[in-house]
């Protein structure tokens, strides 16, 4: 199947019109999307999905950028919710990259859900002109780190597979208490190479991207559950919630009860 693609600048900053998590319960190809906006879906659920003349089945973690004016249908199974961006076309001059309409990106989803969420606080939370730039600059960061990675070849190191079993690892299962070592052996690598490999890929440690992991699930629980904070610090496997308080203030700037108290619960 031949993924088509959209032509974007190396060099822009994009103008968003929105960006968050929503819900979508859409059945049989009822609905028909058509908008003036470029828009970047990461999906959080499965079904099938229309984009013009292309068909395909979606799974969780999958990313689609949809191109303006292209009608987009859905046939979801069950209600879901995917996290969404909608960006104004621009005019291409100078050096492209490829925005895929499609990839199947699982491995990754962890990281793309947090550059999302992060371009989406910036973009709702604040209309100041600083703001609003630093939205932008994270969605074309995000956006060529995307075509970057379609465009790397598809017969990937023994090393690549590894780390990409290693995110997914770390996606689904960020609140256990895991060592290096444990993880290294999890994934068949020497700690010392894996962390550099880990490193190489995402530009932090293990420890932390776990940390941030962790933190975007406590944002969400604080927002959506009335659970007490030392309950949601065991929940994303961190029992002293006194430290992981610390911890949370020191990424965020804001307590939890801080961070609750902003999201209006």
């Amino acid at each position: 199947m031949i993924i088509p693609t959209i032509r974007w600048p190396i060099r822009a900053l994009p103008v968003i019109m929105q960006a968050g998590r929503y819900p979508l319960d859409e059945h049989n190809y009822e609905t028909t999307c058509r908008h003036v906006t470029h828009a970047l879906h990461l999906h959080e659920y499965g079904g099938e999905i229309r984009m013009g003349q292309l068909r395909l089945i979606l799974r969780p973690g999958d990313v689609t950028v949809s191109k303006s004016h292209v009608c987009t249908q859905y046939n979801l199974p069950n209600a879901g919710h995917h996290w969404c961006i909608h960006f104004y076309p621009v005019k291409v001059h100078g050096p492209v990259s490829l925005l895929p309409w499609y990839i199947r990106a699982a491995s990754h989803r962890g990281y793309l859900a947090d550059r999302m969420a992060e371009i989406a606080r910036l973009h709702n939370q604040s209309r100041q002109p600083i703001a609003q730039a630093r939205a932008a600059l994270l969605l074309q960061d995000l956006l060529i780190w995307i075509a970057a990675l379609t465009a790397e070849t598809p017969r990937a190191r023994r090393s690549d597979v590894a780390i990409d079993k290693l995110i997914a690892l770390l996606e689904e299962r960020f609140a256990e208490r895991w060592t290096v070592p444990q993880l290294a052996a999890a994934v068949g690598m020497t700690p010392d190479h894996m962390a550099h490999c880990f490193r190489q890929r995402l530009g932090q440690t293990i420890p932390r991207y776990l940390l941030q992991r962790r933190i975007v699930h406590v944002r969400q629980l604080l927002e959506i559950t009335d659970l007490p904070i030392n309950r949601i610090a065991a929940r994303v496997g961190r029992p002293d919630a006194q430290h992981f308080n610390k911890q949370f203030r020191r990424l965020t700037g804001l307590s939890p009860s801080a961070a609750r108290l902003a999201s209006g619960r």
